[in-house]
């Protein structure tokens, strides 16, 4: 059965293969677990080059999923971060809710960040 192995289009320039098993891969590769959250990787060509890599989202309450756009497929490190980026965002709307995450949003972001940086240096 033939499975389409890289990009085409408007997304044929980025390196990493927008797919679902794809970014569970590079979630295993970097230990990032992502049980019961649900992964959509958004091909609206609007977002090439926009910056946004990524957002988390509460669809249902205690439901979290991550949408993907496409400058989080310019490299496997980009796509590793943004996947754990964004997880670290649902955590901090399951643990301290939406509206208080979202009032606070430099608050939580740079919790984020650091959260990311640290992560990622203890990987090496």
């Amino acid at each position: 059965m033939y499975r389409k192995t890289k990009n085409f289009g408007a997304f044929e320039h980025l390196p990493e293969p927008m797919q679902l098993r794809h970014v569970r891969q590079i979630a295993r590769k970097y230990k990032i677990n992502l049980q019961g959250i649900s992964i959509i990787i958004d091909r609206d060509e609007s977002w090439i080059n926009s910056g946004y890599t990524g957002c988390a989202e509460l669809y249902k309450p205690g439901k979290g999923r991550i949408r993907l756009f496409s400058d989080a497929f310019i490299s496997e490190t980009e796509l590793a971060k943004t996947i754990y980026h964004e997880k670290d965002h649902l955590q901090q709307f399951f643990e301290h809710g939406h509206k208080n995450v979202t009032a606070n949003h430099d608050k939580f972001e740079k919790q984020t960040r650091n959260s990311e940086i640290n992560y990622f240096k203890e990987l090496k």
